[in-house]
């Protein structure tokens, strides 16, 4: 086996002849967060949709952290993207970030869903954007809201919160 001497791009392009900038998105950007919380009643039907966050296209995703109260039966939650409602609202993508999660244990100290089991995302798009998240070949340009979809909601009324952690300045 040979010993290797492996660089990640943005140091590769930071030793470059000449230099190649890197984006903010990935070197130097300033990180942001939004902190959001709904409430699941316990007539919640399944296949209802729990918006949490709004960001942009361009932006790029670091961490998604839910804090939740026991969901009693909540076995099945997948987090994505969603128009906003001043674009009608559709699915983008229902499970770009987790898929069929249970919120069924109470989190006190959060659980991250960035790479959910199940979900599209794999650990090398890390560094993609929204809308590559989305999986889209351009981007768009437009809001997005991320958004819970329980399909199995559960029977009791429960406490969600998510933590996004964002880059916008790419």
């Amino acid at each position: 086996m040979a010993v290797a001497n492996t660089k990640a791009t943005i140091v590769s392009n930071l030793d470059a002849t000449p230099r190649v900038l890197n984006p903010l998105s990935l070197m130097g950007g300033v990180l942001r967060e939004q902190v959001s919380t709904v409430e699941i009643a316990a007539g919640d039907d399944n296949n209802s949709v729990f918006r949490m966050a709004r960001v942009h296209s361009s932006w790029r995703i670091s961490q998604l952290t839910v804090f939740c109260d026991a969901v009693t039966c909540g076995t099945s939650f997948s987090l994505g993207l969603y128009r906003t409602a001043e674009d009608g609202g559709a699915v983008v993508n229902v499970n770009c970030y987790a898929d069929a999660a249970a919120l069924t244990s109470a989190s006190l100290v959060g659980t991250e869903m960035l790479f959910e089991a199940g979900s599209d995302k794999a650990v090398e798009h890390l560094v993609q954007s929204v809308w590559q998240d989305a999986g889209l070949t351009a981007d768009p340009g437009v809001w997005y809201d991320i958004a819970f979809i329980g399909l199995a909601v559960g029977t009791s009324a429960s406490t969600i919160s998510l933590r996004t952690r964002y880059v916008a300045n790419s």
